[in-house]
Parts: structure tokens; C-alpha cells; sequence
């Protein structure tokens, strides 16, 4: 079983709980994929780089060949987990992605459902398809806490209605920006131990059992 960290916006895996969710998931035997990964923006100058107006966007055709060159194609075991506007490039990777295998489960945390700064308009989540997106995975779970200052906890709701996922709010942890926190391995722990038993038909009644 795979477990894909995706780190934030002008962040990397070396930064906040990354390096200690890594270590974790190492020590319990999974695969751990990191890559660090162009999700910044660009400038047209660098001297400029501190000029608002100098910010160009995300260059998202470089983002997507990273994620195929360091995820490659998803598998049906997978489970991926990205922080803040990782959590949106993971459901972009989700659409543009060619997909043969449903991953296992999808975790978003302190994700936005839009931010205001126009050159990350491409990561907007209304931009795509959540009633295709929904279907990406057999299973997406939004992780937000309530005092969150960056991403107020509403973002997160939106989200879990738009792809109907499991809502789990924290109290305390702010933007997950720390160094650890338990949540995050333990929601993975549980959906990695958790069978998946939904079978397509499952639930309807075999009208030819009489021919058996």
C-alpha cells in the first residue's frame, strides 16, 4: 500500500508534519511517496519577487508532469493525503490523470474550497467536475480544524458536501502547520485497516438466483 504526501503552497516534505508523518508511516511498514513538488508561484522577475503584482501563477502543466513523474499511475491500494493547496492539486492530478485503478482513499486537509489571490485561480476546486471527482476515489475524507485562521472550517465543509466526503474537525490545530499530529496517522491507519466491501450490485436482488 502507497501513501502520497502532497506538501502545501511554497512549502516542501521537509516542512511541517511532513517529516514526522513520513517517519510514521515508514516505521508501519507502508511505501511512502513525498516528492516535493513546483506548487509555488511564479515571478516574471526575480528581483521583483516581492511585488504582488510581479506574481504570474502556478504553472500547472509543470505541476501535473511532476505528479505523474513522482506518483505515477494511481493504484487501487493508494492513499493520498495533501496539506492546504496540495489537497487541491491532488484532486487536479485526480482529473487529468489516465486512471486504470480507483485509489483507495482521498484525505484533504485545511484545504480551501477558493482563496482570493487570482493567480491561484487554477486551483480552484470550482473549476472542476466534484460530481465526477467523487467517483476518483472510493473514499475522500476532509480533515479541518475549527480555529483554523488561514482556511476557515466552512471551507472544509463545502468541500465534504461537494464530494461527499467524511468530515472529521479538530478543535485546536490551527492550519496543521506544526510539527505532528495525531490525526492525520491515525485516520490513515484506519482506512488502511479498514476493508473496502462495496461491490457495484451488491445490494440488488439477484433476479436470476432461480437459474442457478
Amino acid at each position: 500500500m502507497r501513501i502520497i504526501l502532497v506538501h502545501g503552497f511554497n512549502a516542501n516534505p521537509q516542512q511541517n508534519f511532513h517529516p514526522w508523518l513520513r517517519d510514521e508511516l515508514h516505521a508501519a511498514g507502508f511505501e511512502v511517496i513525498a516528492p516535493e513538488l513546483p506548487l509555488k508561484s511564479l515571478v516574471r522577475d526575480l528581483n521583483v519577487a516581492i511585488d504582488p503584482q510581479a506574481v504570474e501563477g502556478i504553472d500547472m502543466p509543470a505541476l501535473m508532469e511532476a505528479m505523474k513523474k513522482e506518483i505515477g499511475y494511481l493504484k487501487n491500494e493508494d492513499i493520498l493525503l495533501g496539506h492546504s493547496l496540495g489537497a487541491l492539486a491532488i484532486l487536479q492530478y485526480l482529473e487529468a490523470v489516465e486512471m486504470t485503478e480507483t485509489p483507495r482513499a482521498v484525505i484533504l486537509v485545511g484545504a480551501p474550497w477558493k482563496v482570493s489571490r487570482p493567480e491561484l485561480r487554477r486551483l480552484f476546486v470550482d473549476d472542476l467536475d466534484a460530481d465526477v471527482l467523487m467517483w476518483k476515489a472510493r473514499e475522500f475524507v476532509v480533515i479541518h480544524s475549527a480555529d483554523d485562521k488561514l482556511v476557515p472550517i466552512e471551507h472544509g465543509r463545502k468541500l465534504a458536501d461537494q464530494l461527499r466526503a467524511r468530515m472529521i474537525e479538530t478543535a485546536t490545530d490551527d492550519h496543521y502547520m506544526g510539527p505532528r499530529y495525531s490525526v492525520l496517522k491515525e485516520t490513515i491507519m484506519d482506512i488502511a485497516k479498514t476493508p473496502f466491501d462495496y461491490a457495484p450490485g451488491l445490494s440488488l436482488e439477484d433476479q436470476y438466483k432461480h437459474m442457478k
